[in-house]
């Protein structure tokens, strides 16, 4: 295991202490705990944006899709269709 240097302001060392000391640590132990949990979430970020690159590649490679816009009118459109009562229901009703 190799050793590595830390500059930490002192308000920053004071609250790593008080935590590490509530949670029942070492205040080293707290800091290598929240530099994995960092390192994982990068690594995760990091992956998740890789995953959405090659995503877009393969759809601006594809046959064009629908556009946002297009696609919200389409489906107001259709909830109208399914909300308004049609004229039929109402003539009936009476």
């Amino acid at each position: 295991m190799s050793t590595t240097t830390l500059r930490i302001d002192d308000p920053l060392r004071e609250r790593i202490a008080q935590l590490a000391l509530a949670l029942n640590q070492t205040p080293h132990n707290f800091m290598l705990e929240a530099l994995a949990q960092k390192v994982d979430e990068a690594e995760w970020k990091l992956s998740m944006q890789r995953d959405a690159q090659q995503r877009d590649a393969v759809l601006q490679a594809s046959e064009p899709g629908v556009e946002w816009h297009e696609m919200r009118t389409y489906l107001r459109d259709r909830l109208n269709a399914a909300v308004a009562p049609s004229s039929k229901s109402l003539t009936s009703q009476q």
